[in-house]
């Protein structure tokens, strides 16, 4: 069987107090190597791992302890690539991963769950409705180019977040500007998470760049 490596990130500027985990997704000891002047973090792994609580909470932990580098571009769970193939797959997504390194440069993501506080009143349109007014008067407030906003639930538990991309020093300035919204919406909980890394803002990386065609 072909030895295979699960990706995690890649990072710039990795902290020199950074210790690997010696237990990364599937049991094996995550390490850091140098790829041109960048760092791929990741950790040697037989198949492809399943998809579990405990998997992500592994995988998530991991990327949470790479938050003091410069720059982290995170892989999504399940990003497996064989030893023999991994130079080849990185070269095909470099451009998009130094675009992406220098975008996410000294930025983190806040997230910010909205939960309805009635979870017995029904979950129709004017409940999906005011979540997304919500999501918008944060958007309003926190004054943020990049941000996304996700539903999530279903059925009684309908709720939404919306991810923002911030500047880590300006993070306590967004949680300023927030705190009106939360505090004044009767109706639903605002709740900010963070910091994370930028998973919600980093590329997709599971096809190789297209290629220009030669001209004529």
């Amino acid at each position: 069987m072909q030895a295979q490596r699960y990706l995690y990130a890649i990072v710039d500027s990795l902290p020199s107090r950074w210790r690997p985990s010696p237990n990364g997704v599937g049991g094996g000891v995550v390490t850091a190597h140098g790829v041109r002047d960048l760092v791929l973090v990741a950790s040697p792994v037989g198949l492809p791992p399943a998809r579990n609580p405990r998997a992500e909470a592994c995988h998530h932990d991991i990327l949470a302890g790479l938050l003091d580098a410069g720059a982290v571009v995170p892989f999504p769970f399940g990003t497996v690539v064989g030893d023999s193939e991994l130079a080849s797959w990185l070269e095909a997504r470099w451009s998009r991963i130094c675009s992406a390194v220098d975008h996410l440069r000294g930025r983190i993501e806040m997230n910010v769950r909205l939960l309805r506080l009635d979870s017995r009143a029904p979950a129709n349109e004017g409940a999906a409705a005011l979540l997304r007014g919500v999501a918008e008067r944060l958007v309003e407030r926190a004054g943020l180019a990049a941000w996304r906003y996700a539903p999530t639930g279903h059925g009684a538990n309908v709720a939404a977040s919306v991810a923002f991309l911030v500047p880590r020093e300006e993070v306590p300035a967004f949680l300023a500007r927030i705190a009106p919204v939360a505090a004044r919406v009767p109706d639903v909980a605002v709740v900010p998470t963070g910091p994370w890394p930028a998973c919600s803002f980093a590329p997709p990386l599971e096809e190789p760049a297209p290629t220009m065609a030669a001209s004529a």
